[in-house]
């Protein structure tokens, strides 16, 4: 198949005006003291599966380096927006939980986000919702 459709172009085209409106409405909800990736960061946290968040799970879950997560981490801890607490057994190992302010903050960050994403689902259906979900695994997957 030729690439005669410029899907690459395309995603990233609406990358940005998904990151944008998003950004938007998430800095419209939060303090002005706090940085759209550290809102991200609460939100993640927030609603993550996983009992204990560390930063290479950030790394991982936003592609970042570990220098930019770590300098990120000791603002948010000095906003007191986190705290890395030794793991038993391990203690260059810290798990990152969230304060009770960034609790509060969290509730704002995730009504923006759903916002959002409500509005991207619009007039979609529960199977085409599935498909496009599943066709975006692929395409990522092919350019791992």
């Amino acid at each position: 198949m030729n690439s005669e459709y410029s899907l690459g172009l395309y995603i990233s085209k609406l990358s940005r005006l998904i990151s944008r409106k998003t950004d938007s409405a998430v800095m419209n909800a939060i303090d002005d003291n706090l940085t759209v990736s550290q809102a991200y960061v609460i939100d993640f946290i927030t609603n993550t599966d996983k009992e204990d968040v560390f930063q290479k799970d950030l790394e991982n879950e936003f592609y970042l380096k570990r220098s930019s997560v770590s300098l990120m981490l000791n603002n948010m801890e000095k906003n007191d927006l986190i705290k890395r607490v030794p793991v038993a057994g391990d203690a260059r190992l810290k798990k990152i939980i969230l304060t009770e302010k960034s609790i509060e903050i969290s509730k704002k960050i995730s009504e923006a986000i759903g916002s959002i994403e409500n509005e991207l689902i619009k007039n979609m259906e529960e199977d085409e919702i599935k498909s496009f979900l599943t066709l975006l695994d692929k395409i990522g997957n092919n350019i791992k």
